[in-house]
């Protein structure tokens, strides 16, 4: 129970003191119809509690470990724990919550298993009757289903979290690698100006770090550190001078080391009457060296504590190593700028791809392709060509069939002489890069850029996989999902063909359901038997994805190679679906060229293949649930209809037909309110639909006036209304308005939230003849109405001579329909 790695696991779901979600309230709301029990909950067992992410008719959010059924469960991962009696079972016998209230008897839970095999808690359902006979083989099975839904919700839940920390850390990424070209811009065009580069240097560290609110950079001058230069909150401070000993600055220099300033009130370095003068909160320090020369410290700062983390210490080296650069290039070019020596050394240290080029235009002037001036060694490996070849040749020459928007978007740059940043494909490649061009003096412009192939298509795939998810919630049919899914999965990964299929036998047939083909692309749904095309199903029997990257050269399908390529297939790959330890189905991918799977895109298939059989299985349950529905409808129908017929016979008899009749409109009454709430499959019920049914019965229904908002209510409330109405009715035609021509009714109800929230209903009839307060206590009908809603007895009756005047009252709570 207090198993490390278990509880290891449940907290990397990052589950545990959340919100409640619609997606786990709908799982344990369809528990409760399919297994018939008042009670459900999604519940996860922490080191000392078990906490329910989802409940039905359980108030409670957690219970201590000595009160969970659901811990008993982890014992054993690989099947439902069912108890029927909890009273005569040693394990739970003496539980708070079966000896006390609530008096729980019946218990069965599926574990909720992680795919390492850690159980992290249970789907489980519990009813206030013991249950001898257990579940049915449908509940069991379908009980494990939804067990597998609900650990999807948690995997969906991770990969979003996992997603969106992702784009934050690629965020703060590409702040600094625009930071870092930004700088080198401005360096690149500084000539020899060490103030222009050290401001540079100061400008790119704080647009790295948001979050600091003042920059400088402190130069050694003997035994002090002089503030040469300054931005943000430290502005004012340019020329202030501190001494090596007893600053944190001057600690960071003699120690050689950058520091992290979490707090300035406690750090021990810190000059104390310094933190109110220059607003000194927190910082990040970083030494400038060259070699073993301390040439000064790079410095950021907030006036707030703790704005500062490790990695912003990572980014602010960054920089100081561009002031180092900086200062001794700003030297050596000094001294040697005829040579262009430091131009050269900085253009070929960058890892980052470096292009000068110059515009072509045509005898109109306009621009039509652009020229090499200069290309450092790093745009070799990230173009996939040589670096010294391209010098002096245009982009169309280097790489032929180059999209138009290359040269476009960089005339752009030239003509207007404003940066623009791009993320774009050269389809030649089959590569993207993202970068930032500028404007050079003339014709000639600059381009900084970096391959992110890698991380565009990772990009896609979160989309992709988003994109699915939308779709398998929001279609209702199998034939629509797998083809929804396989034209997002073949758009996705850029392939020819995608698809879903069934496998029958063992790995002997595949029957691929429609499937989604690129343009030009033919479709190859059908059935196909796998020993036609390979030897192919041993990977498949085992469970394991089936991957070819080339038809021609791959072993297994070698001699098969005009056969796959005949349906325009050079590579592919069949993802397994696997259920009981037999793969049952397939995801399937085409690619009309040879192609290497990567292991991410293998992942991403998993995925999917996964996400759309958890789909399939939730549209079969619902199929499933709509048979119950109109199976409960029928049988209901025929109960009452029993009902009236056993009536009939038994008070054949009875000389008092009014009676009779009476005891049959209010059976009728009763089987309308059935039919409305069986729209909603029970768990709630419209309130005029409810009031329609059940007036429409008495009278035209014209002369009933109803005002109020319509609402979702109960069905304990919808049966308690309906048979108020038909009693204060039945009597309006005996007695009241309806027993006159001209007679009408109003209804209206409200909801009052001073005090407790009520619901309030009014009756009020005119029009009739006049009414006065019967004689003694009435009948079975009388006592009803005097009960009102729901029972409270809150029922306020006037008998006004125009006509009679009623009030019925009850909690809010009670009328409408509770959301978990």
């Amino acid at each position: 129970m207090t198993d490390k790695a278990r509880l290891k696991a449940l907290a990397n779901y990052g589950i545990l003191d959340t919100p409640a979600e619609p997606g786990f309230d709908g799982i344990v709301q369809l528990a409760c119809q399919l297994c018939d029990v008042p009670v459900a909950l999604v519940s996860l067992v922490a080191e000392d509690r078990q906490w329910f992410k989802a409940r039905i008719g359980f108030p409670p959010c957690e219970t201590n470990l000595n009160s969970s059924v659901c811990a008993h469960a982890l014992a054993q991962p690989d099947e439902l724990l069912v108890i029927p009696d909890l009273t005569t079972d040693p394990r739970t016998a003496q539980n708070p919550l079966v000896t006390g209230e609530p008096h729980i008897r019946f218990y069965a839970g599926a574990p909720l298993r992680t795919p390492s095999g850690m159980v992290l808690g249970t789907l489980c359902v519990i009813d206030k009757v013991s249950r001898p006979a257990g579940l049915t083989e449908t509940q069991h099975q379908c009980l494990k289903l939804l067990a597998e839904q609900v650990l999807n919700q948690l995997e969906l839940r991770r990969a979003v979290r996992a997603r969106d920390v992702l784009r934050e850390t690629e965020a703060q990424a590409f702040r600094a690698r625009e930071a870092l070209r930004d700088m080198q811009a401005v360096v690149a065009t500084a000539e020899s100006d060490l103030e222009t580069i050290l401001h540079a240097v100061v400008a790119g560290a704080m647009q790295a770090v948001p979050s600091a609110e003042g920059g400088a950079i402190e130069l050694l001058d003997g035994k002090e550190l002089e503030y040469r230069v300054v931005q943000g909150t430290l502005g004012e401070h340019k020329g202030l001078r501190l001494p090596l000993d007893g600053s944190a600055a001057g600690y960071c220099a003699t120690s050689r080391r950058s520091y992290l300033m979490l707090d300035a009130t406690s750090d021990p370095y810190v000059q104390r009457g310094l933190i109110g003068t220059i607003q000194l909160g927190s910082a990040v320090f970083a030494p400038i060296l060259r070699g073993e020369t301390v040439l000064g410290v790079l410095k950021l700062q907030s006036v707030k504590p703790f704005c500062f983390d490790e990695r912003d210490l990572d980014q602010i080296v960054l920089f100081a190593g561009a002031a180092t650069a900086g200062i001794t290039e700003a030297a050596a070019r000094s001294e040697a700028r005829a040579k262009d020596v430091y131009w050269r050394r900085l253009f070929d240290r960058l890892n980052e791809g470096f292009i000068v080029g110059e515009v072509v235009r045509n005898a109109d002037g306009r621009i039509t392709d652009w020229r090499n001036i200069e290309v450092n060694p790093a745009c070799g490996e990230l173009l996939g060509i040589d670096p010294t070849t391209a010098i002096g040749r245009t982009i169309r020459e280097v790489l032929p069939g180059i999209e138009d928007a290359w040269v476009n978007e960089f005339a752009d740059v030239v003509e207007t002489g404003q940066p623009k940043t791009f993320t774009r494909e050269v389809a030649t490649v089959s590569r993207w890069y993202e970068g930032h061009a500028f404007k050079l003096e003339g014709d000639r412009f600059g381009v900084i850029f970096l391959e992110v192939t890698s991380r565009v298509a990772a990009e896609n795939r979160r989309t992709g996989m988003l994109a699915i998810g939308d779709k398998l919630s929001n279609l209702t049919t199998i034939p629509e999902m797998t083809a929804a899914v396989a034209e997002v999965v073949g758009l996705t990964l850029g392939t020819s063909r995608a698809g879903f299929g069934r496998i029958e036998g063992e790995v002997e047939f595949v029957n691929i359901e429609a499937d989604w083909a690129a343009p030009g692309q033919s479709s190859v749904a059908g059935r196909h038997r796998y020993d036609d095309f390979g030897n192919l199903r041993a990977p498949l029997r085992r469970g394991e994805p089936l991957v070819v990257n080339d038809v021609a050269r791959d072993a297994r399908t070698r001699k098969n190679a005009s056969t796959w390529q005949g349906f325009g297939i050079n590579s592919f790959l069949h993802m397994p679906v696997r259920e009981r330890g037999r793969t049952v189905a397939v995801f399937i991918v085409h690619d009309v060229k040879p192609r290497v799977w990567t292991p991410e895109e293998l992942g991403f298939l998993r995925s999917v293949a996964d996400r759309l059989e958890a789909g399939v299985a939730r549209v079969r349950s619902e199929e499933l649930q709509t048979i119950l529905n109109a199976e409960l409808a029928h049988r209901l129908k025929n109960t009452l209809a029993i009902v009236q017929s056993i009536a009939t016979q038994t008070l054949r008899g009875v000389t008092e037909r009014d009676l009779v009749q009476v005891f049959d409109q209010r059976v009728l009454a009763l089987s309308r309110a059935h039919d409305v709430l069986l729209q909603k499959s029970w768990s709630a019920a419209q309130m005029r639909a409810v009031m329609e049914s059940v007036l429409a019965v008495q009278a035209d229904l014209d002369r009933f006036a109803l005002d109020g908002p319509d609402m979702n209510i109960s069905p304990q409330a919808a049966l308690s209304l309906t048979m108020l109405l038909h009693e204060l009715a039945t009597n309006a035609l005996k007695y009241g308005a309806l027993s006159t021509r001209a007679g009408k009714v109003e209804i209206s109800w409200r909801t009052v939230e001073t005090g407790a929230p009520a619901f309030v209903l009014g009756w009020a009839e005119h029009g009739g003849p006049s009414v006065t307060e019967p004689n003694g206590r009435g009948g079975f009908g009388s006592r009803l109405i005097r009960m009102g809603l729901l029972g409270t007895r809150n029922a306020i009756l006037r008998y006004d001579p125009k006509g009679l005047l009623a009030e019925f009252r009850a909690p809010l709570s009670d009328i409408l329909v509770q959301s978990h």
